[in-house]
């Protein structure tokens, strides 16, 4: 059985090394083009190349996210950027837009091409239309509950990658306009200013409904996976994804790190006992600063 990999975010060069350094073995970084998350600071070239060296360093990966959904005009200038992501030498790109997978493998990059949760991918069929494009990875979508990873992943189409930790979006994986019909920045061009995330005066006409000291908000608890670990680790789970890529590098170490701790804890002793899932719980609420549960992995949300 292949060791699962733990994948860390990281918004700058720093962060990248730190989540490196605490025991990820995969970061995943944006560029300064084609990538969401455009406040994160995201990474020149030569921070990319500069990267790819400190991770070869520490039997560490890089993957490199491409998954704007690009107009027309934002096409300009791909072919030579992924070209020069694979002369770097990058372990893949994180992609959503379907022209771009087809470009990459029609250049012949050598880096892999991971589906984006994005398509929201959350059938063995999806992940075998998927192999058939020649793809390497789908990173399924964050609606999926745990009977239908299992499915997924018992079918060994190609390698699994899920989210385990971080913000959770109230739409379906990302698609949402909120923040183009509010603020004129595209959620899915890297511009997305969280409306989910305000605070709102629920009114009926000029009525307010909602209690002045605790306005309304859509968003949802982060997700924290942490009583799922051993579950994703026995259905043969590829890669365990933790979200991020805007928080601090006392976030990234706090959280990679006690992931870290369970998961080798897993590989050592064959299971987690109640003991360790407390640990590691305790230590990642130190670095929570929002509510958090489960997602769908136990069905549905409730409140």
């Amino acid at each position: 059985m292949n060791k699962i990999e733990l994948l860390a975010p990281a918004g700058n060069l720093e962060k990248a090394k730190i989540a490196i350094l605490y025991g990820a073995d995969a970061v995943y970084i944006g560029g300064k083009q084609f990538s969401l998350r455009s406040r994160a600071s995201n990474f020149s070239i030569d921070e990319i190349a500069e990267l790819v060296k400190f991770a070869n360093a520490h039997n560490s990966h890089v993957h490199v996210t491409v998954n704007m959904l690009p107009h027309e005009s934002d096409l300009d200038g791909i072919e030579d950027y992924l070209k020069t992501l694979d002369l770097i030498g990058v372990h893949a790109i994180i992609v959503a837009s379907p022209s771009i997978m087809m470009l990459a493998k029609k250049l012949g990059c050598k880096f892999e091409v991971h589906v984006s949760t994005q398509h929201s991918s959350t059938n063995s069929s999806a992940v075998r239309f998927w192999e058939e494009k020649g793809m390497d990875r789908v990173v399924l979508a964050r609606e999926c509950q745990m009977e239908d990873i299992r499915s997924i992943c018992e079918e060994n189409i190609l390698p699994i990658e899920v989210f385990i930790h971080g913000g959770m979006c109230i739409s379906f994986s990302g698609r949402c306009v909120l923040s183009n019909h509010m603020t004129l920045r595209d959620a899915n061009r890297g511009g997305c200013a969280q409306s989910c995330r305000w605070k709102y005066h629920l009114m009926d006409g000029e009525t307010e409904l909602s209690d002045p000291t605790n306005l309304f908000s859509m968003s949802s608890k982060d997700l924290q996976a942490v009583d799922y670990i051993e579950d994703f680790i026995h259905m043969g789970v590829a890669s365990l994804k933790i979200e991020g890529r805007m928080k601090s590098a006392y976030y990234l170490a706090t959280v990679v790190s006690s992931y870290r701790m369970l998961i080798d804890y897993i590989y050592e002793h064959g299971h987690a006992d109640e003991k360790i899932i407390e640990r590691v719980k305790k230590e990642i609420a130190k670095a929570e600063n929002r509510p958090t549960g489960p997602g769908f992995y136990n069905g549905l949300p409730g409140y």
